[in-house]
């Protein structure tokens, strides 16, 4: 597939986040499947389940208090990741490169990219989740060690699999009001359609719809660094 396909603007306040179709309607419902049938081996190894959601990797808000833990576990894990999904990490890697001219790496203590699975077992509206930003960049041992040679930040979901009623995401236009309600602005996922940001955007996992039980919402999510002439994708 061509990623030659059109790039959409969202104006989010004076910022803006943007649209692009990086899979077919097709091959999102092939990554599904692969994702969803790993081995008892891989699942074991890959695979974090939590109240709220599954991880598929291993994100580093789930290691703060342990980031020695954060690093090996991507150095255990991100061959297996990009080895059993390698078509897909090279399809995303293969947009960035051309959207920001730079080559994409990936670092051995930085976990790859993962994924978000959230189950629903009855039909209803899911609430998401708090609102934050994501500052990845200003968390991780290996950036904040180089921050004079950071050119820029990348934030991006690619969403797989959507419940039959819709989701997304909640972002707040900056700057926010200081008190009141917040106005947020909602943009709708698609599978196969990758939402990205190069700037720290206050947003939140929106609400999920389900007209129907055993419906999920799964989703690729990464976020990258501009460095020394590359960009370094990791979660």
């Amino acid at each position: 597939m061509s990623t030659a396909s059109r790039t959409r603007r969202v104006s989010v306040g004076p910022a803006e986040v943007y649209l692009h179709r990086v899979l077919t309607k097709a091959e999102s419902a092939s990554a599904v499947q692969q994702l969803l049938s790993p081995s008892p081996s891989f699942r074991d190894m890959c695979w974090h389940s939590g109240p709220d959601l599954a991880t598929i990797g291993t994100p580093l808000y789930r290691s703060r208090n342990s980031l020695q833990s954060y690093a090996e576990q991507a150095r255990a894990t991100n061959a297996l990741l990009y080895g059993a999904y390698r078509w897909l990490y090279d399809r995303v890697a293969d947009f960035f490169e051309d959207r920001y001219r730079l080559p994409v790496d990936f670092v051995d203590e930085l976990a790859v990219p993962g994924f978000h699975l959230m189950s629903y077992d009855r039909a209803g509206r899911f609430e998401g989740g708090g609102w934050h930003y994501d500052q990845l960049a200003q968390q991780v041992p290996y950036f904040a060690d180089r921050t004079a040679a950071i050119d820029g930040v990348l934030n991006f979901t690619l969403p797989l699999a959507v419940p039959s009623g819709g989701t997304g995401m909640d972002i707040v236009p900056e700057p926010a009001e200081a008190s009141g309600p917040r106005q947020q602005v909602h943009v709708a996922y698609r599978p196969g359609v990758v939402l990205f940001n190069d700037c720290e955007l206050l947003h939140r996992i929106g609400a999920s719809v389900c007209r129907e039980a055993g419906e999920f919402r799964l989703t690729m999510q990464g976020h990258g660094v501009r460095y020394r002439g590359r960009l370094l994708l990791f979660w």
